[in-house]
Order: structure tokens, then C-alpha cells, then sequence
């Protein structure tokens, strides 16, 4: 070789070959690690796509009953008291004297005997009834079912007669309801 062609080859050839090999390598390293993101970000696309096409579902189910939704956090929120007094106002006038008589409506302050053990605001409501036992479960089933957030704490029942009133038998059925009061919203 002469003196002229080794530093042609070796300048000439080796050197760009070795930049241009680096160069690939470099390219080739930059394009996986684009495509292991790119594939990343598409998975998370992909999920993103699919928690909002069940997103949708849901809200589709749900839609429908926002409206009793509604209702039953605006029932949740008013005082149980008169919610309990109103329910019962409507259900017992159908019934006839004889047949099922609220002889009293008490609201008393002590929280009773679950209430001591519970952390939230409760309130009583004691009802005692003269009459049969068939229009009491219907009253009871009418308040338990527009009142979710009431329960039947005490019942008892006696029988009784009044020759006076020339009611021969009865039923005296005195009843405790707790209610739990829901909180408002930001509390």
C-alpha cells in the first residue's frame, strides 16, 4: 500500500463507516424506545376507551332513577317528625273509627335504647293505636316503605275492652319508630 491509500481508506472509508454504524445504532435504540411509549400510551388510550364506554353504561342505568334518587335524599333530609305525622295524616282516614285510631303522637327527646349506641342524629316518634291489627300493618307497611330511614324500635300490644264505649274487644298497640337524620351535604 502506498502512503497515499492508507489514510484514504482509513479516512476515506473506515471513519464514515463507523459514524454511520453509530449512527444506525442510535437511530435503531431512539426507534424502540419510541415504539415501547408509543405502545404504552396506546394501552392507556385503549383503557380510557373502555372505562368510558362503561362509563356511559352505568350512567344509562342510572339516568332513569336520578329522579327518585332526588326524592329520596330530599325525603332523607326533611324532619322526620312531620314526614311520619303527614304519612300517617293520609293512610288512617281511610279506615273507620273502630277498625284502627291513633290516640296519641309523641316525640320524645330521650334517643332511646338504640339510639345511645348510634353516632349519628336520630329522632323518636311513639304512636299508640286503638283498632285491629290488619289496618295496623298496612299503616306500618305505608310508613316503612315512604320512610326507608325509619325503624320499628318497640311494639307492643294488649288487649283491651271498654263496656262504656260498647267496644267489646281491642287491640291497644303502642308503637316507637327511631328515624336517623340524614346530614347535609358539606357537613
Amino acid at each position: 500500500m502506498s502512503a497515499y491509500t492508507q489514510p484514504i481508506i482509513r479516512f476515506g472509508l473506515v471513519t464514515p463507516v463507523i459514524f454511520n454504524c453509530l449512527l444506525l445504532a442510535g437511530v435503531v435504540a431512539a426507534h424502540q424506545k419510541l415504539s415501547a411509549v408509543r405502545k404504552e400510551k396506546e394501552e392507556r388510550h385503549r383503557e380510557q376507551v373502555q372505562r368510558l364506554a362503561a362509563m356511559k353504561v352505568l350512567e344509562g342505568r342510572i339516568a332513569p332513577r336520578r329522579k327518585h334518587f332526588q326524592d329520596q335524599k330530599k325525603l332523607l333530609q326533611t324532619d322526620p317528625g312531620q314526614l311520619f305525622t303527614r304519612i300517617l295524616d293520609t293512610s288512617l282516614p281511610k279506615y273507620q273509627e273502630f277498625e284502627l285510631e291513633r290516640s296519641s303522637l309523641i316525640f320524645p327527646q330521650d334517643r332511646g335504647k338504640v339510639g345511645r349506641l348510634a353516632q349519628c342524629d336520630l329522632s323518636q316518634v311513639k304512636t299508640t293505636f286503638q283498632g285491629g291489627i290488619g289496618p295496623l300493618q298496612e299503616s306500618l307497611l305505608q310508613v316503612e316503605t315512604l320512610m326507608p330511614h325509619a325503624f320499628l324500635e318497640e311494639l307492643k300490644i294488649v288487649r283491651k275492652s271498654d263496656l262504656l264505649l260498647k267496644r267489646p274487644d281491642f287491640l291497644s298497640m303502642d308503637i316507637t319508630h327511631t328515624c336517623w337524620k340524614a346530614r347535609e351535604e358539606g357537613s
